[in-house]
């Protein structure tokens, strides 16, 4: 097992791990797909395991249903948004890293491979002044037409 900084949430039954520098977004992230129905796995610390070339996450034991916000502070997660709202583990399906670099608008999108304990993930880079929380929903429905048909996601 290994640990990544990051927020793991479910969207849509796949599993977003949201990366990026402290204060770009993640938790505030989170509660915006938390507030759609979405759950939350782990927020700020994420452990990993791999199993069959799939990797899975979960929050470290004290973390578990938590999630920090800058400003209001601890949320517990489940207390607020009820169990429904909270993940035990969740495989990793997309990587989105919030990031201010410049995107480049193709039509194919902005899809890249990246490599987590040696298993490749898709991953989108999203600019935090974006609508995070509409466009994480559209990456995983896009990614889920992807598998349904069977055909690679587009890798830059």
């Amino acid at each position: 097992m290994s640990g990544i900084a990051g927020t793991l949430m479910v969207v849509d039954a796949m599993g977003v791990l949201l990366r990026g520098p402290a204060g770009s977004g993640k938790s505030d992230t989170a509660l915006s797909l938390i507030g759609r129905g979405q759950q939350l796995v782990a927020d700020d610390a994420v452990i990993l395991r791999q199993h069959d070339h799939v990797l899975f996450g979960r929050a470290p034991a004290a973390g578990h249903g938590w999630l920090y916000l800058r400003g209001p502070g601890l949320l517990n997660v489940r207390q607020c948004f009820g169990a429904a709202s909270v993940a035990e583990e969740a495989s990793i399906d997309l990587v989105v890293d919030l990031t201010d670099r410049a995107q480049t608008d193709q039509a194919a999108g902005s899809w890249e491979t990246t490599r987590i304990m040696n298993t490749a993930c898709p991953r989108l880079a999203l600019a935090p002044q974006r609508p995070i929380a509409d466009l994480i929903t559209a990456a995983v429905a896009v990614l889920a037409q992807t598998i349904a048909a069977k055909r690679p996601v587009a890798c830059a």
